[in-house]
């Protein structure tokens, strides 16, 4: 499998694969309709070859039986049979048998008695095949048939000497040899194979017009003969591709003569090797043609793509300032478009998270962002802090208002760190006081003891500001902190147009009453938290106990402690418990 690291190598991968997958099957088709043409073409040429190889060799034995004839009519020729005397009768045939291009004269007797041979002595027997044709020809006049003459096949022809009657039968043999198998090759346009198929007997090739060692490689075939009689068979000669074909001869009736044709594939395809070169030029034309323009379409699929990738890489680093810029008007355009549009959308979204967020605690921001706003709370458990500055009338009597808002933003930003830095949320300013809540609108598992952490930090910072103050000659400030645990209803409070996350209840109001109670002189604490803040709190802290008290709007009298300082834990511990009880 393939694996590609970048979308435009792919892309052409694909193409190209594609189009040379087509290419490669034209071809195929292509070459195989040729090579099945020229099949078609060499099996039509020997069954053509076939039909009319008998037929030129009738028409040969015409020419040949006519100038025996003629041969036989010869006043001279007659004289010398007249004669009886066997050497001027051998002589004779000889000459006129020089004169027809035979290469055997026989002359026999009305009695079927050798009278002259020009291979051998009077007086030796006949083949019967000779005898046979002879016979033949006594009842048709002329006969003709291939016989075997020590060990050579011949086109055999008997004919009577006429003197007006028959006196004697004239044989005239004319050798099958390589010489007429070229002839009939360039008559058929196809390879030549005389060969003889004895019973029991290897086939035995006599004239071919194929070069040797193709002759010899064509008899070693297992059964190619008997498989191509009358039927195309595919054979191998010399690493190169032939059709043969079978077909019998006119013969004598004690053997079997028969002649193959063949013709090869490969020269039977060789017009076709320019269209086949064509096409192979034109495929790669077309691969190298399909090439370019698969870089350039890649290239104008994938330019569009990494500008897009490349800008979302921005946008994941929060940089929305920059748009991408795609000029076509195509399915790539239209998602440059839409990316443009939700790039803005992301902005705005980030603008308003960010505005919000500073309009309310980070925390209650994402809560709102992240579901829809809808009316309504739930019941859940949260420890609520009020804090309130002392002296700042007096600080703000004498200067500007500009002042009294960069000095008043000062304390907020510290006093807001510090109770963030212990998961709590600032939920409103009121005046120069604030609200936090600890266990909404996200809960945690110390939100008490978050609570009173986060009040120690306040004080810790308020003391580094006056120090700061000091130093400016300003006047000093003071805080007071009431912290309540209890049960309250948080969630969107206002109107559908404009609203509010908060909680409400009279735990509320609790700790809203114990900040107001910071400034009464007998306590002497700048702390005051409930004894249920006190003890849900996982850490431990030195906490000095206020006893009961009687709030407004309670009937019930309220356990109150002074929370002083962060206490070694056994200490703190047996302390509170001892004053709680």
């Amino acid at each position: 499998m393939f694996h590609f690291r970048r979308f435009q190598s792919r892309l052409i991968f694909f193409f190209l694969g594609l189009v040379s997958l087509v290419q490669i099957v034209v071809f195929a088709t292509v070459d195989r309709t040729n090579n099945r043409y020229a099949r078609e073409q060499i099996e039509a040429a020997l069954e053509l070859g076939s039909r009319t190889f008998n037929r030129l060799i009738e028409l040969r034995t015409e020419q040949l039986s006519e100038s025996v004839r003629i041969l036989t009519g010869d006043f001279a020729f007659k004289t010398a049979i007249a004669t009886g005397e066997r050497a001027t009768i051998g002589s004779t045939l000889e000459n006129h048998g020089a004169r027809v291009g035979a290469d055997v004269m026989l002359l026999l007797s009305l009695d079927n008695t050798l009278i002259a041979d020009t291979r051998s002595v009077a007086g030796e027997g006949l083949p019967p095949a000779l005898m046979h044709l002879v016979r033949v020809a006594e009842q048709s006049d002329r006969a003709w048939a291939v016989i075997s003459l020590d060990g050579q096949p011949y086109q055999m022809l008997a004919l009577p000497v006429l003197a007006p009657v028959p006196v004697a039968w004239i044989v005239a043999g004319f050798r099958i040899d390589d010489k007429l198998a070229r002839e009939m090759q360039q008559f058929t346009k196809l390879g030549v194979s005389f060969f003889y198929e004895p019973v029991d007997a290897p086939v035995n090739i006599l004239a071919s017009s194929l070069p040797p060692a193709m002759r010899a490689e064509l008899t070693r075939i297992p059964d190619i003969f008997t498989r191509a009689k009358n039927n195309v068979e595919p054979v191998t000669l010399q690493n190169e591709e032939h059709l043969v074909l079978v077909a019998a001869l006119r013969m004598a009736a004690d053997t079997t003569l028969d002649v193959i044709l063949q013709r090869s594939l490969e020269e039977e395809l060789r017009p076709f090797l320019e269209l086949r070169i064509a096409v192979f030029v034109l495929s790669c034309g077309g691969l190298l043609v399909s090439l370019i323009g698969a870089f350039f379409i890649a290239r104008s699929v994938t330019r569009p793509v990494r500008a897009l990738a490349e800008s979302a890489r921005r946008v994941e680093r929060g940089e929305y300032g920059q748009d991408v810029q795609i000029t076509q008007q195509d399915e790539l355009g239209e998602l440059a478009g839409a990316f443009n549009r939700m790039v803005k959308g992301l902005a705005e979204r980030d603008r308003v998270r960010s505005l919000l967020g500073k309009v309310v605690s980070p925390a209650i921001a994402e809560k709102l962002l992240s579901r829809d706003v809808v009316l309504g709370g739930e019941e859940r458990e949260v420890t609520v802090m009020f804090s309130d500055l002392r002296n700042f009338t007096s600080l703000s009597e004498h200067r500007s208002p500009q002042e009294v808002v960069t000095l008043l933003n000062t304390y907020f930003t510290r006093m807001g760190a510090a109770i963030e830095a212990n998961h709590g949320v600032v939920d409103k300013y009121l005046g120069d006081g604030m609200m936090a809540l600890f266990g909404a609108p996200v809960q945690y598992e110390d939100d008490a003891g978050n609570a009173l952490n986060a009040a120690l930090d306040m004080c810790d910072a308020l003391d580094e500001l006056n120090r700061e103050f000091r130093a400016r000659g300003l006047p000093e400030l003071d805080i007071g902190i009431g912290i309540n645990t209890a049960l309250v209803v948080a969630g969107n409070m206002g109107s559908p147009d404009r609203l509010n996350y908060t909680v409400v209840g009279d735990g509320v109001n609790l700790a809203a009453r114990l900040e107001g109670m910071t400034k009464r002189a007998e306590y002497e604490t700048r702390i005051i938290a409930t004894a249920a803040t006190v003890m849900k709190s996982h850490r431990v802290y030195s906490v000095r106990a206020l006893g009961e008290v009687a709030v407004r709007g309670r009937t019930e009298p309220v356990v109150i402690y002074a929370v002083q300082q962060r206490a070694d834990p056994e200490k703190s511990v047996a302390s509170v418990d001892a004053r709680h009880g």
